[in-house]
């Protein structure tokens, strides 16, 4: 009778965990199933103590939609990691499968282990990512951050625009994150990496590319710079627009002005990366200014969404 309960009890996280995966995955997350340590229910809980945890899955869960397919994830699981030699015999995409299942786990420190392990940048780790945004931990968006790419924005804005109402909850969970933990070190939000994500998002383009400019600056040859935080533009000069690309530097660059102000130059820099290469360069409040006057400063911030004419 016991082990039939038992039994029971492990098809009913089975059940779960494949409901929170698209049906295309299903054998492959059945694969990551069968190596997690269901029959264990001795569990390492934050405060460090090993306790009996009855429920290896909190009944709380979140239902998102993923390209038309409702998903429902659970808010936190309990189980320990499998053994590691059981997860060295699994596929990338499952091991990925297997890093996104415990992203939902009740550990923030296996949470940011298990992100730092994610290549993937199909869709469908997208729900589980983007979780993370509402997390009170910020060494985890920290690596969020650091792991955004164009692809990974993409996903994000194909996904927020399926979620509307979930985009919200999350958005606003961050925010009041920031104002119970990390205000003292944030006064503005703006300078806070959640909100800084958030409006990368929020700025996207589908079917064009975005990045952050890092640092704008002008160096010791007086040539105004943009420094991309991913994105490089190696035949930029086939354009014939003067504008150049500093491979050894990893930056746009102009020629010393002429006729041209600096302000100029930026603008047309900008134009010509989103016109000819089809990426948009967005400003941050952490972008570096380097030799950079307050008042070309301030004119290149408020002036920063009008286009260019030549």
């Amino acid at each position: 009778m016991l082990n039939w309960l038992k039994g029971n009890k492990y098809s009913k996280y089975r059940e779960i965990l494949l409901k929170a995966f698209p049906r295309t995955l299903k054998k492959d997350v059945e694969s990551v199933l069968d190596i997690l340590p269901f029959d264990v229910n001795e569990v390492k809980l934050c405060d460090g103590q090993t306790h009996n945890v009855e429920n290896l899955i909190h009944p709380d869960s979140q239902t998102i939609k993923l390209d038309g397919e409702l998903l429902t994830i659970p808010y936190r699981v309990y189980f320990n990691e499998p053994k590691i030699e059981k997860e060295r015999l699994l596929t990338n995409r499952q091991q990925s499968i297997l890093n996104c299942i415990f992203l939902r786990h009740h550990n923030g420190y296996l949470r940011q282990s298990r992100l730092e392990k994610i290549e993937d940048n199909e869709y469908w780790v997208t729900p589980f990512t983007f979780q993370l945004l509402g997390e009170y931990v910020i060494e985890i968006l920290e690596v969020l951050d650091e792991q955004l790419d164009d692809k990974k924005l993409g996903n994000y804005k194909r996904f927020v625009i399926e979620n509307p109402k979930y985009y919200k909850q999350i958005e606003s969970r961050m925010i009041s994150y920031w104002n119970i933990y990390y205000r003292r070190k944030f006064p503005k939000l703006k300078n806070y990496v959640g909100r800084i994500i958030f409006d990368h998002i929020k700025t996207k383009e589908i079917g064009k590319r975005q990045d952050e400019i890092v640092e704008v600056g002008i160096d010791k040859d007086e040539r105004l710079f943009i420094r991309p935080k991913n994105e490089r533009f190696n035949i930029i000069y086939r354009t014939a627009t003067e504008v150049n690309w500093d491979e050894k530097e990893l930056f746009l660059y102009s020629p010393k002005p002429r006729k041209w102000s600096y302000f100029e130059w930026f603008r047309h820099i900008i134009d010509i990366a989103d016109k000819e290469c089809s990426c948009k360069l967005v400003l941050t409040h952490r972008t570096i200014w380097t030799n950079i006057e307050n008042e070309l400063k301030k004119q290149i911030i408020e002036n920063k969404k009008q286009p260019h004419n030549n």
